[in-house]
């Protein structure tokens, strides 16, 4: 017991300390409603109690520590049973280190953001169906076992029925080989159950029904790092099976295979260490968590820390800045690289999606920021919370109120969002309480008038209709001018600079903007003047021209 809750704790502190933001992001694109019809559509399909199980578990990741709290408890019970299943085949063997392998695996899989916790209920489940299938000793009864609950695994645990199978062959070609053909039975029935599944729509290929790529986001290639824990299962099973006639070993040799053991372990634990974790992806789940939380200081402090050579920490950071009022300020006081440091282009992918609704409801743009939650929220089934909360909002904007409303029902069968969700009920039907809200009234303040096609004229237009409806929403002239700027479009930039300064929209030009102006009046000291450059940038100016200063950010930037 003393080794489990060594284990136990080994897996919290580590998950805990490399897996915390994953465990907010995960929770982020799984929603679990108290209602029958949502349960119901999870159940009929193959799989759906894993399914269930976990979208359950995973709306408690939401609060700290719980992710890491949970997940350790999964794959200690996971090591336990392994550890067991391991014991029976091989009784005079030490196997139980060894139990680690398909674990190990599992443990590493969860950085995966495509990965589904649903995948580690199913093998949990596997394996508890695998334990009572070896404790039977008759024939005819394991046959019968065998059969009934690989489809029954199928339809509660999905394509993990497969490993089930497959285990049950391998056990029986060293056990019982001449009567292995009767177990065949249960292969047939889970391939035929897919069959079915697959004519009924529920994929659109194969695979998904009968092998680990299930509990992967479907339309996404999991690669072959999906298939480790299932192939180690079958390795570890194969070595208790082929060691399981043995009836006494010696000490020496009991000592000299548990340190091979831990030498395995060590080798995965540090192999998938390397290969399954991405660091960048770790830091934009970070980034991506102070993103939702609207904590702009930490965000900005955590982007001080690190390499910003990425397109997803700079639209992060930019949105930051704009936020706070201060992206035409320090525009470039960071590393910002073309103009998908501001927006990147859409890719059809929902974490995309997600970004470019957060970039784009900053700017004031209601439209895209509403397509992209839209489109973020279809491809996860309809259910990303902090989506429905971005749709909830746009439609309160534009006035949508029933459709709002719907939005809103389904939030309130939620656990943790469902105070929030009945918090946004006095919005509904009441324009005034909307025009009043300091957030819902500015972005409403935003829109577009009814014969203006978004997109139309150009992404500019759309910011300058913002400007021209809202011109104290700084956050739009602010990206107008920085992409402009990113764009090396002087001219644009010039051409907004005449139309907004000294106006409620552009009252006094920020340094990043100074510095733009740099760029067509530098000799122009009427229009220097005008623009109330500031000392401090025309010397920056000078010195770089006069090749004393070759650190200059926005000049080496704009004009190389």
């Amino acid at each position: 017991m003393v080794g489990w809750i060594v284990v136990f704790i080994a897996l919290f502190l580590y998950m805990q300390i490399k897996e915390r933001y994953s465990f907010y992001f995960t929770e982020q694109w799984h929603l679990f409603l108290y209602d029958w019809p949502f349960v119901k559509s999870l159940l009929w399909q193959p799989g759906g109690l894993a399914r269930l199980i976990a979208d359950f578990l995973i709306q408690f990741f939401v609060y700290p520590y719980f992710g890491a709290l949970i997940s350790a408890l999964l794959l200690t019970t996971t090591v336990m049973v392994t550890s067991v299943i391991l014991k029976r085949l091989a009784p005079a063997l030490y196997l139980s280190a060894i139990s680690l392998l398909p674990v190990i695996s599992l443990l590493f899989l969860q950085f995966n953001i495509n990965y589904q916790l649903s995948g580690t209920i199913a093998f949990l489940m596997f394996l508890c169906a695998f334990v009572f299938y070896l404790k039977i000793q008759p024939l005819v009864p394991r046959i019968i076992y065998a059969t009934v609950f690989s489809l029954l695994l199928y339809c509660l645990a999905g394509p993990v029925a497969s490993l089930f199978v497959a285990a049950i062959l391998l056990t029986e070609l060293f056990v019982n080989f001449r009567s292995l053909y009767f177990f065949l039975l249960p292969a047939a029935l889970v391939y035929l159950s897919a069959v079915i599944s697959l004519r009924l729509g529920v994929t659109g290929e194969l695979k998904y029904l009968l092998l680990p790529d299930g509990y992967f986001t479907w339309k996404l290639q999991a690669g072959n790092v999906i298939y480790q824990p299932w192939l180690l299962m079958l390795a570890v099973l194969l070595l208790a099976l082929l060691f399981g006639q043995v009836k006494q070993v010696k000490r020496n040799i009991q000592v000299a295979g548990l340190v091979i053991q831990f030498v395995v372990i060590g080798w995965l634990a540090v192999f998938n260490s390397s290969f399954m974790i991405d660091s960048r992806h770790e830091i934009f789940k970070e980034l991506d968590y102070y993103m939702r939380h609207e904590n702009w200081d930490k965000l900005l402090e955590r982007c001080r820390q690190i390499d910003m050579n990425n397109y997803l920490y700079q639209n992060c950071r930019n949105v930051a800045l704009a936020e706070k009022g201060l992206l035409a300020e320090h525009l470039f006081d960071y590393k910002q690289q073309d103009l998908r440091s501001i927006y990147l282009s859409w890719d059809k992918t929902p974490y995309i999606s997600v970004l470019l609704s957060d970039v784009y409801f900053s700017m004031g743009h209601i439209a895209l920021a509403q397509r992209m939650a839209f489109e973020s929220n279809e491809s996860v089934n309809n259910y990303n919370p902090r989506m429905l909360k971005r749709l909830i909002q746009t439609n309160l904007i534009y006035g949508a109120y029933p459709v709002a409303k719907k939005y809103i029902a389904i939030l309130e069968k939620t656990k943790y969002y469902a105070h929030w969700a009945q918090a946004q009920k006095q919005f509904l039907e009441n324009d005034k309480a909307v025009e009043s809200d300091p957030v819902l009234g500015s972005k409403r303040e935003c829109i577009f008038p009814e014969n203006v096609l978004s997109g139309k004229n150009g992404f500019d237009s759309d910011l300058k209709q913002i400007i021209n409806h809202n011109p104290t929403h700084q956050a739009t002239v602010q990206y107008l001018g920085a992409i402009y700027l990113l764009l090396r479009d002087i001219e644009g930039f010039k051409t907004m600079i005449e139309k907004y300064y000294d106006t409620p929209a552009l009252p006094a030009l920020p340094k990043g903007f100074q510095e733009g102006v740099m760029l067509f009046a530098a000799n122009d000291t009427t229009a220097l003047k005008h623009y109330a450059i500031s000392d401090q940038v025309i010397q920056g100016f000078e010195a770089y021209k006069n090749k004393r200063n070759s650190q200059n950010v926005y000049l080496n930037f704009l004009l190389k």
